[in-house]
């Protein structure tokens, strides 16, 4: 069975433009309509039940804010994407405590996010959210351990010199969806690109022979 979808929304042009994307992915079930994020969501969340829940940036993030942490609340299981235009580290941080288990960019094509909300939503996607003076140094195997498996076997790919062309068609996914997962890797292991990439892989044991890879 597939997983049930809801969007929280207060655009109503924006909220059509996803609900087609989304359903295009095929892995949902994206029910009618979307919940208006102007207003409390709580016994909407609670009759349909959905598995993941889409929250489209609002006008006003405290009611962005306030709807991420009121669907947490009341289905704590369900997986909360957050679309957003400004990346800011506080706003992203604020969004996660309240409840978000991960946010797109909506610099993304549409067509795109389908995949990128799937991927989440199989649990190939997680931020851990620490306050970074409150804890020690992390180590190499720490940072290792914040990769998840789908993000460790494309660092493993692109470290074997693997292009992303290569990687999204081994793996049956989209090229944007590698460039996401890619992101994410990038950002939990402190590196900038590709080589810098490959080479923590390669000094960390995640391969047998260092490769040159193109940053």
């Amino acid at each position: 069975m597939s997983s049930r979808l809801l969007l929280v929304a207060d655009d109503p042009l924006s909220a059509s433009a996803l609900r087609r994307a989304l359903r295009a992915a095929s892995a949902f079930e994206v029910l009618d309509g979307y919940v208006d994020g102007a207003a409390s969501c709580a016994a909407t969340m609670i009759a349909h039940a959905p598995h993941v829940v889409v929250v489209d940036q609002m006008r006003s993030r405290d009611d962005t804010i306030a709807r991420i942490a009121e669907v947490h609340s009341v289905l704590p299981a369900t997986k909360i994407v957050l679309l957003q235009d400004h990346m800011e580290p506080a706003w992203l941080t604020a969004a996660a405590t309240a409840g978000a288990d991960a946010a797109i960019a909506k610099t993304f094509r549409l067509d795109g996010i389908g995949a990128l909300v799937r991927e989440v939503a199989a649990g190939n996607v997680f931020h851990a959210f620490q306050a970074a003076q409150a804890m020690p140094r992390p180590t190499a195997g720490s940072l290792l351990s914040e990769l998840t498996d789908r993000e460790l076997e494309i660092l493993r790919r692109v470290a074997a010199g693997a292009p992303n062309s290569r990687i999204a068609a081994q793996l049956w996914i989209t090229e944007q969806t590698v460039k996401f997962h890619l992101s994410n890797v990038y950002r939990k292991l402190g590196v900038s690109n590709r080589t810098e990439a490959s080479h923590f892989a390669y000094v960390h044991g995640l391969l047998d022979t260092p490769t040159g890879v193109a940053a």
